[in-house]
C-alpha cells in the first residue's frame, strides 16, 4: 500500500512516548502538510497508526475490492483521509508513477512470507522488480517533497544458519548462503517447502542489496533505509473473512486456539519474534526523520519465544482451553521474559530501540494476548 500522510501538529503526537522522537525539527517540518507513500498486515497496522495521528494515508492494492474491509473497518473513522490506488502488477516499470505523486515519504512493504511460491522468477524476481520500480517512479515522478524511502526487509537478509553459536547478529550481517543455493543443483533436488524456505530469504536478501545498490548509482535526494524484523507477531488489524487465509506468521495461533495442532513443532534455530505494533513504530519514525536514518538498516527484534512458548501462554490466558492446547513441556526452549538464551543467537536491535527512545519492546505476553483476543473476537462462532 501507499502512504499519503498529513500530520496533525508537529508539536502534537496522541501517544506521549513518542513526544520525544516528534519534537520540532527539520523532518517534523517538512512532514507538516505534506504526504507518505505506504506499501500489506504490516502495512495495514502503519497505515492505521497513520491514519490516527493525523495523516493522510494513501494505499495500493493489486485489486481494489480486497481493500474494501480495510476502509469500511479498521479504517472507516479516517476514511475522509485514507486512499487506495490500484497497482494490478508492482512489477512493471511505471507501475507506481501516478501512485507516488504529490507523497512525502514512501514505505514499500509489498513482499510478504509465501511459502507456496517455489521458484527464483516467482520470488526473487517479483522481489527485485517491485522495489525498483517503486525507486524508479519515486525519483521521477514523486516530486520535490519527497524526503525518505523505508523498505521492510526482514532479519533474513542478514541470517546464517550455518554461524558458530553464541553468535550475535548485528546490521553488518549478511545473508551470503540463500541465492547461491537457490541457484544451485542441490536446490532442485529440494521438495517444494524446502524451496520455499531457501527462496523467501534469497528474495529478502537480493531485493534489498538492488535497493542499497540503486541508492549508490542513481544518489536520490531522499533518504532509504531499511526495517528488518524477525518473525512478526500480534493482532491482524482488519482479519480475513476465514481464518485459513490469515497470514504465515499468525497460522500457529489459529492451529492452537482452534485444536488443528495435537503436537508441538519443534523450535527454528532462530524462533525470534517481534510485536507488530513496534515494526510499526519503526518504519514509522524511519519515515519522519529521513536525516537520521538514512542509508541505515534497523535490524528489529525483541527475544526468543518458540512455540512452546506461544502454548504456554495461551494455557496461562484462557485456562478454559488448556484441554486443546498441547502441553508440550513447559518452560522449554525460552527464558524468563522471552529474551535471548545464553550461549545461542542474539539479534542485536540496539540501533532500533535507541532510535525509539530507548524504551523496552511489546511484552511477549501482551502480544500473544492482543492476538487470540482478535482472532476469538472475529472467528469466535467457530471454536
Amino acid at each position: 500500500m501507499i502512504t499519503n500522510l498529513m500530520y496533525r501538529d508537529p508539536y502534537h503526537v496522541s501517544r506521549q512516548q513518542w513526544a520525544r522522537q516528534y519534537q520540532p525539527s527539520l523532518a517534523t517540518e517538512v512532514f507538516r502538510k505534506s504526504e507518505i507513500l505506504r506499501l500489506n498486515s504490516i502495512a495495514s497496522q502503519i497505515g492505521f497508526d497513520l491514519l490516527k495521528d493525523g495523516y493522510r494515508v494513501r494505499g495500493t492494492t493489486r485489486s481494489k475490492e480486497s481493500a474494501d474491509a480495510l476502509l469500511k473497518g479498521a479504517y472507516a473513522p479516517y476514511v475522509d483521509r485514507a486512499q487506495i490506488v490500484q497497482v494490478p502488477d508492482i512489477t512493471i516499470a511505471g507501475a507506481f508513477n501516478e501512485a507516488v505523486k504529490g507523497t512525502s515519504a514512501i514505505i514499500h512493504a509489498a513482499s510478504p512470507i509465501d511459502f507456496s511460491l517455489t521458484t527464483w522468477s516467482e520470488t526473487v524476481d517479483v522481489a527485485i522488480a517491485g522495489a525498483i520500480s517503486i525507486l524508479d517512479s519515486a525519483l521521477s515522478y514523486a516530486g520535490a517533497q519527497l524526503k525518505s524511502f523505508v523498505l521492510t526487509s526482514s532479519f533474513a537478509t542478514s541470517s546464517d544458519p550455518s554461524a558458530a553459536m553464541p553468535k550475535t547478529f548485528t546490521e553488518s550481517d549478511w545473508n551470503n548462503w540463500a541465492e547461491a543455493k537457490a541457484k544451485s543443483k542441490e536446490f532442485e533436488n529440494l521438495d517444494a517447502e524446502a524451496k520455499a524456505k531457501v527462496l523467501y530469504p534469497a528474495s529478502k536478501t537480493a531485493a534489498e542489496r538492488a535497493v542499497w545498490k540503486w541508492k549508490d548509482e542513481e544518489k536520490p535526494p531522499f533518504a532509504i533505509s531499511t526495517v528488518n524484523p524477525t518473525i512478526v507477531i500480534g493482532p491482524p488489524l482488519q482479519p480475513p473473512p476465514r481464518p485459513e487465509q490469515i497470514n504465515l506468521t499468525l497460522k500457529p495461533f489459529w492451529a492452537m486456539i482452534s485444536g488443528e495442532v495435537t503436537q508441538l513443532p519443534p523450535p527454528t534455530p532462530t524462533s525470534a519474534w517481534i510485536c507488530v505494533h513496534d515494526v510499526s513504530r519503526m518504519h514509522i519514525y524511519a519515515a519522519l526523520q529521513p536525516l537520521e536514518c538514512n542509508g541505515h538498516r534497523f535490524l528489529i527484534a525483541a527475544g526468543r519465544a518458540p512455540h512452546q512458548a506461544m502454548a504456554d501462554v495461551i494455557r496461562k490466558i484462557r485456562p478454559q482451553w488448556r484441554d486443546r492446547i498441547p502441553e508440550g513441556n513447559p518452560g522449554e526452549g525460552y527464558v524468563k521474559g522471552y529474551g535471548w538464551m545464553q550461549g545461542s543467537l542474539v539479534i542485536d536491535s540496539e540501533r532500533a530501540r535507541k532510535a525509539l527512545g530507548g524504551g523496552e519492546w511489546m511484552g511477549y505476553e501482551q502480544c500473544v494476548r492482543e492476538t487470540i483476543e482478535a482472532l476469538e473476537k472475529h472467528y469466535g462462532h467457530l471454536l
